[in-house]
């Protein structure tokens, strides 16, 4: 039994070896954007833009204008926040 299960589990494992990521995409800020919040402080300012990935909103802290520093899930209500951009 224990023979089956192992066989089994390496058999899927390989196939899974096999598979290819999808192919990277790019998506505009200005196309994903939803809203944007400018943080100021005395030294620093930062931009925190609410973006709209596969209808799933995100929150995106920009250092300056272009810099990325990281992204998180958007909640409301507890909840991940789903949102749709218009095409």
């Amino acid at each position: 039994m224990r023979k089956l299960v192992f066989s089994t589990l390496l058999a899927a494992i390989t196939q899974l070896s096999y598979a290819k990521p999808p192919e990277a995409r790019s998506l505009p800020l200005e196309q994903i954007s939803i809203e944007h919040i400018d943080l100021q402080g005395q030294v620093r300012t930062w931009k925190l833009n609410k973006v709209c990935i596969d209808q799933q909103a995100y929150l995106l802290l920009m250092k300056g204008l272009t810099e990325p520093i990281s992204i998180s899930p958007s909640f409301k209500d507890g909840k991940p926040e789903q949102c749709r951009v218009a095409d």
